[in-house]
């Protein structure tokens, strides 16, 4: 800087060189960095929570495509038994052994057969696509196959979810962002140190300012603080109301789950061997002429249906394990 009323002891202006700088209160950093690691924790929560989303999705739709693959299997059986049966049935209805009614009867019963296999078939189709949208791999994969069976309940701490660890974190933003606010009241600290000189003087002249910056009003300041204040009583009743939600689902679904478990431990202890009793005596008393044909395709399809029952039962249970392992409302 130059001013011609800055003079020097020889009375000639003299040129200023200086910096300057200001800094707010040493208190204040602290409080922003303190905010912005409370900022960091939530961002931390919510890429998990969206981690966690897509974890769930991709178990679900892998045990559903498992689930659509061993179901199509038990209607492929079905489908060729019955195209076995309807051939019979126009073999021994063009030798006079039948009836009309048994003929038609075994076809209309084989094409409805068929439709549930096409069903089945596209419900793999599908539940693969799903699959497959989700992984979005640019390479092709090979999905490994492997017997649909229970998933284990994981043991977790609601305490400890991603979601409530959100709405934790969410509190602290809100409290960080409130002891700011009020750091923000103290006045600031600026700092000045120049050096001067003319051309008939040899040495440089120097100084220093430090000067204080306190603002007049607080009623701006005042307002943040109430505002940052009543942000964080509603992120502690958001926590509370969603760790209260939370826990009531928890106990709904293993609620849910203990029902299906007793469904499973009926097919487990009985319905297996009943389907098998069932399939083999059908058999057996139909060959030796003891039932008739339309007794044979219902003995079928109660032991068949017995065993899609328990798929059924199985992947309710399982969707329901997964509910649970990756809680969230």
């Amino acid at each position: 800087g130059y001013d011609e009323n800055n003079l020097a002891s020889n009375n000639k202006p003299i040129s200023v060189f200086g910096i300057q700088q200001e800094f707010m209160f040493p208190t204040v950093y602290g409080s922003q960095k303190k905010l912005q690691r409370a900022n960091y924790n939530l961002e931390s929560s919510s890429y998990a929570i969206k981690e966690k989303a897509l974890k769930r999705k991709i178990t679900s739709s892998y045990y559903q495509y498992i689930f659509a693959l061993e179901k199509a299997q038990i209607h492929k059986t079905l489908d060729s038994l019955y195209q076995n049966f309807a051939h019979t049935a126009q073999r021994r209805f063009e030798l006079g052994e039948t009836n009309y009614l048994e003929k038609i009867t075994a076809k209309s019963k084989q094409r409805q057969v068929t439709l549930n296999l096409t069903k089945a078939k596209d419900e793999v189709a599908i539940t693969y696509n799903q699959l497959m949208s989700l992984v979005q791999s640019e390479d092709s994969l090979h999905i490994a196959i492997q017997p649909l069976k229970k998933i284990d309940l994981a043991l977790t701490n609601l305490d400890e979810s991603a979601e409530i660890s959100l709405y934790t974190h969410a509190i602290a933003v809100a409290e960080q962002s409130r002891k700011l606010e009020q750091q923000k009241l103290l006045p600031d600290i600026t700092l000045n140190y120049f050096q001067g000189s003319n051309s008939e003087i040899e040495t440089h002249l120097t100084g220093y300012q430090i000067g204080l910056k306190i603002p007049l009003f607080f009623t701006g300041k005042a307002s943040k603080i109430k505002a940052s204040k009543i942000s964080e009583d509603i992120a502690l009743e958001r926590l509370q109301d969603y760790t209260i939600q939370l826990n009531t689902k928890h106990k709904v679904l293993l609620s849910q789950l203990n029902q299906y478990q007793k469904a499973l431990d009926y097919f487990e202890t009985e319905g297996f061997q009943l389907s098998k009793e069932i399939l083999k005596t059908a058999n057996s008393s139909f060959k030796n002429g003891e039932i008739d044909f339309y007794q044979y395709i219902l003995s079928l399809e109660n032991a068949y249906n017995i065993q899609l029952n328990y798929l059924e039962n199985l992947n309710t249970y399982n969707q329901t394990v997964i509910a649970i392992n990756y809680l969230t409302l």
